[in-house]
């Protein structure tokens, strides 16, 4: 089995993972990191969190390929929230590390985005490209980033 796993780590971030087996459609799972045990809307992913969704996503059999979203600057989001970013990167980063992932890429916004199509940060339409690609429509606009993430981590690696 192949496993991919796209982390989008905003405050309304979240994890996608894309199972294939040979011969046999994608499974797509998304965890919004909001939504976990109760959390607000408005809540990143506490370094437990994390943890344990990457433990059990990476005790997976088969090949595993992560991408992470990396956190760039922007000057409209203020000190603090783009620190906390960089920050939970440094620990999700870690954490692969820690448990053998040797597959991992880190784009910027701008990277994933061109590997996936989506084109500006319109995430009505993001969304819209989120739904095509999975044919899934229970996704919503904060977890789209995520899923397209893992598209991009599915056809940089492929």
């Amino acid at each position: 089995m192949i496993t991919y796993i796209g982390i989008d780590l905003g405050q309304k971030g979240g994890l996608t993972k894309i199972a294939k087996l040979p011969m046999q459609s994608p499974i797509w799972t998304v965890t919004p990191f909001w939504d976990r045990y109760g959390g607000s809307k408005l809540r990143r992913p506490t370094e437990h969190e994390l943890y344990k969704i990457l433990d059990d996503a990476t005790h997976l059999a088969g090949d595993i390929y992560v991408t992470i979203e990396h956190p760039i600057f922007v000057p409209t989001t203020g000190k603090k929230a783009i620190a906390s970013l960089h920050e939970a990167f440094g620990y999700v980063k870690g954490i692969l590390t820690g448990l053998g992932v040797a597959s991992l890429w880190c784009p910027t916004p701008q990277q994933w985005k061109k590997t996936t199509g989506a084109h500006g940060n319109d995430k009505t339409k993001m969304l819209e490209l989120a739904q095509r690609i999975t044919k899934h429509h229970g996704l919503d606009i904060n977890t789209c980033d995520s899923v397209l993430i893992a598209e991009a981590c599915r056809i940089h690696f492929s």
